[in-house]
């Protein structure tokens, strides 16, 4: 059976083995494989083999009674009597080479058998989704059906983004779009184009930071357009939403992401970190620890979410015990700030100062393009990129960093260098000349050219877009909601999260559906009202079309010149700022000549 020609996966379920005297076993442990096959028969994309087919096969080693099975991957496993009650055994097997996938041991009592098999379920269901993704990318070079284009070229994009590159990213936005181009109604693509903006606004590349945001912000929307239930979209949302400072939007994401699918161990780790900036500790906890059982093969990658949510709970010593077992410290850019507090908060200033002196020169790289950073610096841009509801543990480390700066030869960086880097904007009829680095080149002239040099002549100055524009059109439109209903619908969402709460504590779970019906369509028209900056949308803004237009002339300009100049494209993306309004502020001192 080819996998891609079903999309489906076929697994069979062994009967467990029992070692040692059977005959004092409980039913329920040789009950135990047909539960399992109910567990997995529940599970969209699985294919269970009857029980029937399976319960006479009492070798994994039996290859020619497999082999007529037909399944993709087997699930065999024995139980072992202890002393405290059994030891379960797991072990998932693909046929095709006869390789081990997962392997795992449980001890357990009689009595926490049965939740074990959900925990099994869960693990292997997750070690599954990862393994299967790869076997059907395996199939679908070969297979040439028409109808499964759309799907292979998603198969092919989320290979891509798991790679977690810049450039395997925009790979993955290239299947993406095709898998678009052949069905425009895919729901997958869009949550697909989303994560690859996703995984680049997480990198935090500070330079593109708007444009990720946005993009995994507006495809996730557009995916939940057409699949209101697709709990990754749901997750990527309720992290934008955080960032933007709505953090009761946020939350009902996330917590809709949850209810949607709480098995899944990689958005489990994403949440559990949103759960920490919104101040849950305790439920960041059990996500991770969720997290980290149902994927038991890949743990490292969810160590950095540890290490913050036993930062944030005041448990420094535990942060610090599992934040060095990661061994890629620039995970994120300011990991090792985190790692520099928690030494902090135990007095340990020679490793606290260590790790900081490591933050500050990723830090460096990463964000300042390698030029010097302050500590003030430094800290100023990890309080805009931890989006805490509330007081975090990093405050009082914080001020005294800070504190540091003040000091005689506190400063660990140096200060920037006063050097002066000149340049050209010459403009020659239909072509402008432009000069930087060393290089001149000669480029046509464009109303983006024109707005580059204004803001050049004016470095550190703002100018609105209607300026840039020429215009002095009407900048308002018609607001979709007035301020009163707004405040009206907040007070209401509020209430309903007390009555939902209040409804599920008594166990009215009739009343409580309706109440959270009632709240997620609330939600929803909020959504549509309010803009991505958390502000009231309007119709027939010409301020909005102004800051459209001219954002999109002066990157289309630099876009341009990348092609021909790029050190020059790359100074021009980093420094001018676009939006309703516009302004050029260099990191080092420039002088341009006109």
């Amino acid at each position: 059976m080819e996998l891609i020609g079903n999309k489906e996966t076929t697994i069979a379920v062994l009967p467990f083995q029992i070692i040692g005297d059977s005959e004092s076993i409980s039913p329920i442990i040789k009950g135990f494989t047909e539960d399992l096959i109910v567990n997995f028969s529940k599970y969209v994309g699985l294919s269970v083999i009857s029980q029937y087919s399976t319960q006479h096969i009492t070798n994994s080693s039996d290859a020619e009674s497999i082999g007529r099975l037909g399944a993709d991957y087997i699930i065999t496993g024995s139980f072992r009597p202890t002393n405290q009650g059994f030891r379960i055994g797991v072990q998932l097997i693909r046929t095709r080479d006869h390789k081990i996938v997962f392997a795992g041991n449980h001890d357990e009592t009689l009595e926490s058998v049965l939740k074990m098999q959900d925990t099994i379920t869960q693990q292997i269901v997750n070690v599954l989704q990862q393994q299967i993704d790869h076997d059907l990318l395996s199939y679908s070079y070969k297979k040439e059906l028409v109808d499964l284009a759309a799907y292979e070229n998603w198969l092919l994009g989320m290979n891509e983004v798991k790679k977690g590159t810049l450039e395997s990213d925009l790979k993955a936005r290239e299947h993406f779009k095709a898998a678009l181009n052949i069905d425009p109604m895919f729901a997958r693509a869009y949550t697909g184009l989303s994560l690859s903006y996703f995984n680049e606004w997480s990198c935090q590349l500070w330079d593109r930071w708007d444009v990720s945001q946005k993009g995994a912000h507006d495809y996730a929307l557009k995916a939940i357009e057409l699949d209101e239930n697709d709990y990754v979209s749901l997750a990527v949302l309720g992290r934008t939403f955080l960032y933007l400072g709505d953090y009761d939007k946020s939350e009902h994401l996330l917590r809709k992401s949850l209810k949607m699918n709480p098995n899944d161990a990689d958005n489990l780790v994403l949440i559990s970190n949103c759960m920490v900036w919104l101040g849950y500790i305790q439920e960041a906890e059990q996500l991770y620890d969720k997290a980290r059982n149902l994927n038991p093969l890949n743990p490292e990658a969810y160590l950095p979410t540890g290490m913050l949510v036993y930062f944030e709970k005041g448990e420094f010593e535990k942060a610090i015990e599992v934040g060095e077992k990661v061994s890629n410290l620039s995970i994120w850019t300011d990991f090792t700030a985190f790692l520099s507090a928690a030494y902090y908060h135990i007095s340990r200033h020679d490793q606290m100062k260590s790790y900081w002196e490591q933050y500050l020169k990723i830090f460096r790289r990463n964000i300042k393009q390698n030029k010097d950073a302050t500590n003030q610096e430094a800290i100023a841009w990890q309080k805009e990129v931890n989006p805490y509801k509330d007081k975090s543990n990093l405050e009082p480390f914080w001020e005294f960093m800070i504190g540091k700066d003040s000091k005689p030869n506190a400063p660990i960086i140096p200060a920037e260098t006063s050097k002066v880097i000149k340049g050209s904007f010459v403009h020659h009829g239909e072509l402008w000349e432009l000069s930087y680095g060393g290089l001149s080149i000669n480029i046509r002239d464009s109303k983006g050219l024109r707005d580059i040099t204004q803001l050049l002549e004016h470095p550190e100055e703002e100018f609105h877009c209607l300026q840039l524009m020429g215009s002095s059109v009407k900048q308002e439109g018609t607001a979709l909601i007035d301020e009163k209903a707004l405040k009206d619908y907040k007070s209401k969402i509020k209430s309903l999260k007390m009555q939902i709460s209040d409804a599920e504590e008594m166990g009215l779970i009739e009343k409580a559906e309706r109440l959270e019906e009632e709240y997620e369509q609330l939600m929803g028209y909020i959504g549509k009202v309010m803009g991505l900056s958390n502000k009231v949308r309007r119709t027939g803004s010409s301020l909005e079309k102004a800051r459209a237009a001219v954002t999109w002339r002066i990157r289309n300009s630099i876009t341009k010149i990348e092609q021909v100049h790029p050190l020059l494209a790359k100074h021009l993306a980093n420094s001018i700022k676009t939006g309703t309004c516009c302004s050029y502020k260099p990191e080092i001192p420039h002088e341009w000549t006109f």
